[in-house]
């Protein structure tokens, strides 16, 4: 935990009057998340996640740390998604990837998750349970699959 808070304050602190550098997050999936540091009043880092907010409290985004695969800086220009104006903190996450046994789906915005093998092959259905439902993938084999939710696509890969 100390040494993501050093990184980030470092990062905040060397590069602050940078107009369009950026803190960039990248989560283990999903797309990355980018702030201009001008916007950025503090960065705030507990045991288990990482919150970004503006100077007047507005938190842009929240990130658990487990589910971070790096945090850097850049120019904006060098992110293909840029984070909005209206985080939504209710993205939607497929966690952990790869897996072994359940695959933990948290805010899905649907009523089914459909799992697919690589070729297409619908291999199982099931009902969305509140704000996160675990999925028991245990029974299928090793491989990649694709978990599709709405109209939204998840790879996955079960080990």
């Amino acid at each position: 935990m100390n040494r993501i808070t050093l990184i980030i304050a470092l990062l905040l602190i060397a590069i602050a009057a940078m107009a369009e550098t950026a803190l960039i997050i990248k989560p283990l999936t999903g797309e990355e998340q980018a702030k201009a540091l001008s916007q950025i009043g503090y960065a705030k880092v507990t045991k288990d996640s990482v919150f970004v907010y503006s100077h007047n409290d507005f938190l842009f985004s929240k990130n658990a740390i487990k589910d971070i695969r790096h945090i850097r800086y850049g120019e904006l220009s060098e992110t293909i998604v840029t984070a909005r104006e209206d985080v939504n903190m209710t993205t939607c996450r497929v966690y952990p990837n790869p897996t072994q046994d359940m695959l933990i789906i948290d805010n899905a915005d649907c009523e089914t998750a459909h799992i697919f093998d690589i070729t297409g092959q619908l291999l199982q259905s099931v009902s969305i349970q509140g704000d996160q439902t675990a999925v028991n993938v245990s029974s299928l084999p090793r491989g990649e699959y694709l978990l599709l939710l709405n109209t939204k696509t998840y790879k996955f890969i079960k080990q």
